[in-house]
């Protein structure tokens, strides 16, 4: 029946269909808790009601409060709004008169495999957006196609995974976000292979020529240990008072706009893997989105970073936490261990993709002006950005090249960083989740004075140990990059 129509009919909970007269359909269906609901099909409103509780949704919010998803013999409806969340799993018969009411298409089926039925319409959003592991891995895989020669072996991996998932996934809008990370995995894949050759290609030829390279140091070239110690202490926040410095205030814009990104990447990933896993609380709310605005918290990543700049003390910082429902995923366990996970994920791809596109930049530059002369384009320092001269252009490379180096060595540490297991970081959670009967009792203890842990790891040097992890892989990348362009 179409929208507006005067007939109706009540359906009961054994799916028989009843005439009963009057304007509105009303339909009497049993919730998740099996609590009754009547529902009640009005022109242009839907209200449910139980009890003292009666939820109207308007014409104008049903694309952004109905959830629909198929399975064998009928299909799940979810109405979600701010204050409610009320779950409907409903046989083919009792869900036709909301689907037809809706003006939806619905196929049911018989098999236990749903891969191919097509959600209620194609503006009517998705319950639980399907992503095959298949996908997942190959991106991951992708991420590590750009190093030079190696690159070679997560290459053909990542092709087999792209080849399994066209032939096993089938193209329908179910698994239209699996479809896209395979999208974004063949764009690393791409790129990857690119920085990959153009690695090795200058690698042999710069060889070949017998270009000395530089001396290669943590720190900056030709630094004392002295020197070394000192820049080090800065670059982790101790110092004298902001005033009493001089700054390179592009870098620290540059650095700014960095974090501030590499915090939205980060937040995003754990919202958008929570809305795959079936909670669709974060993606309600706003955070299934890379608007850094979104993720701000005006005091966590603006005033208290300020504030601790200036007095010289040790700067940090958070971003507002993604709120999860533990309950609402379809794997309560696996699920919030995999959304823990996927931030420092995310932040790890995307300094992969900063690596990728510095040995782009890098070889393309050492390749085609031999004379370039570059400085501290692979040193290990957030206070000394890259320089170049020789080319008309240079100003440009040295000031992409600084944002994609900051990148590079602030997502690593990023991603690193979130996972000490110290609540409130995710590798707490990530523990908690592996050894339910190990940690989650200690964690119960100790997670209201989590933040007091937290802050006695960042102002002593305990954490500098705890992030040696982070340092090596830094110096890994580094030390490719530094070989790859040897300015």
């Amino acid at each position: 029946m179409t929208e507006g129509s005067k007939s109706s009919f009540q359906v009961g909970v054994d799916g028989t269909v009843n005439a009963c007269g009057g304007d509105p359909i009303q339909l009497d269906w049993e919730d998740s808790t099996r609590r009754n609901w009547c529902v009640e099909l009005a022109q242009q409103r839907i209200t449910l009601q139980s009890g003292d509780d009666v939820v109207e949704l308007p014409s104008s919010s049903w694309a952004q409060d109905i959830y629909i998803t198929a399975q064998p013999g009928g299909c799940i409806i979810r109405f979600e709004t701010f204050d409610f969340g009320i779950v409907f799993t409903v046989s083919a018969e009792q869900a036709a008169p909301l689907l037809d009411y809706l003006s939806v298409s619905f196929r049911p089926r018989e098999t236990q495999q749903t891969d191919d039925v097509e959600p209620a319409r194609a503006d009517t959003p998705l319950l639980w957006p399907q992503v095959s592991p298949l996908a997942i891995w190959a991106l991951v895989s992708s991420a590590l196609v750009f190093i030079p020669v190696l690159g070679l072996f997560p290459a053909l991996v990542t092709v087999v995974l792209l080849v399994q998932h066209r032939l096993r996934v089938r193209r329908t809008r179910v698994w239209g976000h699996s479809r896209a990370v395979c999208t974004a995995a063949t764009c690393f894949l791409t790129v990857g292979l690119l920085a990959s050759a153009l690695g090795t290609w200058g690698w042999m030829t710069l060889e070949s020529a017998e270009q000395a390279p530089p001396d290669w140091e943590v720190g900056v070239l030709s630094d004392s240990d002295e020197t070394q110690q000192a820049k080090a202490t800065h670059t982790l926040g101790a110092g004298s008072s902001f005033f009493e410095q001089e700054h390179n205030w592009g870098l620290i814009a540059a650095g700014l706009i960095v974090v501030l990104l590499s915090l939205t990447v980060h937040e995003a990933g754990h919202a958008i893997s929570a809305w795959w896993l079936g909670d669709d609380w974060a993606r309600r709310v706003g955070r299934v989105t890379l608007n850094p605005m979104a993720h701000i918290d005006p005091f966590g990543t603006v005033l208290l970073p300020l504030i601790l700049l200036m007095v010289g003390w040790g700067v940090f910082g958070w971003a507002r936490p993604v709120p999860v429902r533990s309950e609402a995923l379809r794997n309560p366990r696996r699920g919030h261990l995999l959304v823990s996970l996927a931030g420092p994920g995310a932040n790890l791809l995307l300094a992969a993709a900063a690596m990728s596109l510095l040995l782009i930049l890098g070889c393309t530059v050492a390749l085609a002006y031999p004379n370039v002369e570059v400085a501290d384009f692979a040193t290990f320092s957030f206070t000394d950005s890259v320089s170049a001269t020789g080319f008309a252009l240079a100003p440009v490379f040295g000031a992409a090249c600084t944002i994609l180096k900051l990148t590079l060595i602030v997502n690593i540490f990023l991603a690193f960083f979130n996972l000490i297991p110290v609540p409130p970081l995710d590798g707490s959670w990530v523990l908690e989740n592996l050894f339910p009967r190990t940690f989650r009792p200690l964690y119960d203890r100790i997670r209201p004075y989590g933040f007091m842990l937290f802050l006695g790891l960042i102002y002593t040097k305990v954490l500098t140990y705890l992030l040696f992890p982070a340092i090596v892989v830094i110096m890994v990348c580094l030390f490719v990059l530094d070989l790859c362009t040897l300015f």
